[in-house]
């Protein structure tokens, strides 16, 4: 793990590489990769969030524009965001949901700037309704690949719990030695 800081966290992560040799790491590695894996859940979770913000806020707009929606988008952007039309009904996530802002919170913020920046997004009202559909498109295609990486990330992230949890079963490791 020494090329660590070379390679983004959630490249890293996704390697075949990153989980080979599992059952020769010490439990306290496998913890440390554990975190990681969070990390870079919580990454590519942020950006994904910021990815269905904007596809809220522009598919607000054109909802507006359609009249089936009144008041100006600023008033009503606390209910837009507030509601979840990208959460597909109200089943409860398979893990539970972490909602902090990553470290490296630029780089996610950047990529989904690269779609749609605030620039556009202040001058929205001026933007053709096409142009519109076609950012959110942009949008969802990248939230797309998000969600596959995130997948990744959280399939890693089950190989490694599940060594630990087999050392604890099996009598390899202390589950004592969990006050860390």
């Amino acid at each position: 793990m020494t090329d660590g800081k070379k390679r983004r966290l959630v490249e890293r992560i996704a390697d075949p590489s990153y989980v080979e040799g599992l059952t020769d790491r010490t439990v306290e590695d496998l913890r440390d990769m554990r975190e990681e894996c969070r990390e870079g859940e919580n990454e590519l979770s942020f950006e994904r969030r910021l990815c269905q913000a904007r596809i809220d806020i522009l598919q607000a707009e054109l909802d507006r524009r359609e009249g089936k929606h009144e008041g100006d988008l600023m008033s009503r952007l606390p209910e837009i965001l507030a509601t979840e039309g990208h959460s597909g009904g109200s089943s409860l996530p398979s893990r539970a949901p972490d909602f902090s802002i990553p470290r490296n919170a630029d780089i996610p913020r950047r990529r989904v700037e690269e779609v749609v920046g605030e620039q556009t997004l202040a001058r929205l009202s001026s933007i053709p309704p096409e142009e519109i559909a076609g950012i959110i498109t942009s949008l969802q295609e990248l939230e797309s690949t998000v969600s596959a990486r995130r997948k990744k990330v959280q399939e890693v992230m089950d190989q490694i719990q599940s060594e630990i949890v087999r050392r604890y079963t099996s009598g390899e490791a202390d589950p004592a030695s969990l006050a860390r």
